[in-house]
């Protein structure tokens, strides 16, 4: 009997499409984001230097990487431009991994910043890859798990840093990856993947110490099974070799505790200013937690998501609570714990969410794992409206809304004068090529430097790949100015002229030697009292 087309429209409303096709997924996956990417002006954002908001962590970043660059630092030794209290400018935060691979690329390709952008945005796409496949083989609808997993691709924040030089996103990257490889373990019992996924982990929490979220939920999973307490496989063991699969748990909180013990005692060895640390929310008085609270909404309203995507969530989180004794045991656990994870971290760390908009990326991986778990749900309950063109109409209504929504922010970020980048446009872009003229006036590249009044460690010294110190140690104070100095300070930068008129700066700016973009340069080396 022939069906008429509008009987297959009907169809296609009330039934949603045919049977599942992943054979062209990854390359519509594909496609989809070069799309996007072209969407957020990625092509030319690509060649930008390091600017907007954050600024200073993304050169604290390209300083590290500059600094294995030139000066082939070992992967256990990195230095950065600002010198510190020792002098050496050896400093540690997240495994730098990242930046020593990106510095051994710049030794082929040459010293290019949009490699290192180019490596993140790998490293992050490679991750929506992972994600879509894990989709794509548990709800068997190539469809919704493109659509699902490019909502990671579509929030201010994730898209501002992906194409940046920030560690959160590649480390969002490889736990996706290494959430994929579990899946893996999870169908084949094979060990290899067990392995590889807890080796990703590490790398991933090496790099950035929130990802361990995830792989603490993991461990957890891991205890309830082995104690009895729980199965998580249609009621058999997931885990059928837990004296031999305890050993890689072991081995990744290990390295990750071991490297973060070993950066601590590595910055107060060099008396760096990199020092680990929280800031909880019961450290703070209730004026500071109410200011920090209407800072937090802030970026709410204008980093994360856009409005939509919270009463998206809400449904998410609410569907997984009415319908819980319907949820796969697995992801059930997983999303609880991971979920309390998040509530741990953000209030060890709630001073830093204030104003650190990255700090949240590490937590987006709640967003996959809850729309896993109650399309899980559809698929195997209401299979009609997880079918339903209606329910995929409506994830793609969101996907656009977050797209168009970001490009507006990412433009604000880029390419509109604002505070969010009015510092570079007023005050650092200025630095930008003076190498040449510095050369003609004396400064060689491994004379040290004061640059006044910049506040962060390295901004300014990046810019100008110049090693020596800045306002960030010195807070216009004689005696920290003539410390610096004696610390070997030959040249001071000042690029404010109202701070001339500072009286603990007027002793240090008597023998001018140039100036460039409004920057004056003074030689402070004769103010020096130990003379070598």
């Amino acid at each position: 009997m022939k069906i008429s087309l509008k009987q297959k429209v009907s169809d296609v409303l009330h039934f949603g499409f045919g049977p599942y096709r992943s054979r062209f997924s990854l390359l519509y996956m594909l496609i989809i984001i070069i799309c996007l990417s072209f969407y957020y002006n990625y092509q030319e954002i690509l060649i930008l230097r390091p600017q907007s908001i954050h600024q200073w962590k993304q050169c604290d970043g390209l300083s590290f990487t500059l600094n294995y660059y030139q000066d082939n630092n070992p992967l256990l030794e990195p230095a950065m431009h600002f010198l510190g209290g020792d002098g050496t400018g050896k400093a540690a935060e997240e495994f730098p991994i990242i930046f020593y691979l990106v510095a051994k690329l710049w030794k082929v390709f040459g010293y290019h910043e949009y490699i290192f952008r180019l490596v993140n945005l790998f490293i992050f796409f490679l991750g929506l890859f992972a994600l879509m496949k894990t989709f794509e083989d548990i709800l068997k609808d190539s469809f919704l798990a493109i659509s699902t997993s490019l909502l990671l691709f579509a929030f201010p924040v994730t898209v501002y840093y992906a194409n940046n030089f920030i560690p959160n996103i590649p480390s969002l990257g490889f736990v996706l990856i290494a959430w994929y490889l579990f899946w893996f373990y999870y169908k084949s019992g094979i060990n290899i993947f067990l392995w590889l996924s807890l080796l990703v982990f590490t790398l991933a929490g090496l790099i950035r110490i929130t990802a361990i979220i995830s792989l603490i939920t993991l461990l957890a999973v891991f205890f309830l099974e082995v104690t009895g307490i729980s199965k998580f496989k249609n009621g058999n063991r997931l885990f059928k070799h837990p004296y031999i699969e305890w050993i890689p748990f072991i081995l990744a909180l290990g390295l990750i505790f071991s490297w973060y013990i070993y950066a601590n005692y590595y910055n107060i060895y060099h008396k760096a200013y990199l020092i680990f640390g929280i800031r909880p929310i019961w450290s703070l008085t209730l004026e500071q937690i109410h200011d920090h609270f209407l800072g937090i909404k802030e970026q709410i309203k204008w980093s994360y998501f856009h409005k939509s995507t919270y009463w998206f969530l809400l449904i998410v989180c609410t569907f997984i609570i009415v319908t819980y004794k319907k949820v796969n045991k697995l992801l059930l656990f997983i999303s609880l714990l991971i979920f309390i994870g998040i509530i741990c971290f953000f209030l060890l760390h709630f001073y830093a969410f204030f104003q650190h908009d990255y700090y949240v990326i590490d937590l987006f991986i709640f967003l996959p794992v809850g729309c896993l778990t109650s399309m899980c749900i559809l698929k195997d309950h209401y299979p009609v409206l997880f079918r339903s063109i209606y329910f995929k109409l409506a994830i793609v209504i969101i996907l656009a809304i977050n797209a168009d929504f970001t490009k507006r922010r990412i433009n604000e970020r880029y390419f509109t004068f604002s505070w969010m980048n009015d510092n570079y446009l007023l005050n650092i872009k200025r630095f930008e090529n003076i190498s040449p003229y510095l050369r003609s006036i004396g400064v060689g590249p491994d004379d040290k430097v004061l640059c006044l009044p910049d506040v962060s460690p390295n901004i300014t010294l990046y810019f100008m790949n110049q090693k020596g110190w800045t306002n960030y140690s010195t807070d216009l104070d004689s005696t920290k100015i003539s410390w610096k100095i004696n610390a070997g300070a030959d040249y001071l930068f000042i690029y404010v002229d109202s701070i001339n008129n500072n009286p603990n700066i007027r002793p240090f700016i008597k023998n001018k030697i140039g100036e460039i973009n409004d920057i004056d340069i003074y030689d402070i080396s004769s103010l020096r009292i130990n003379k070598d």
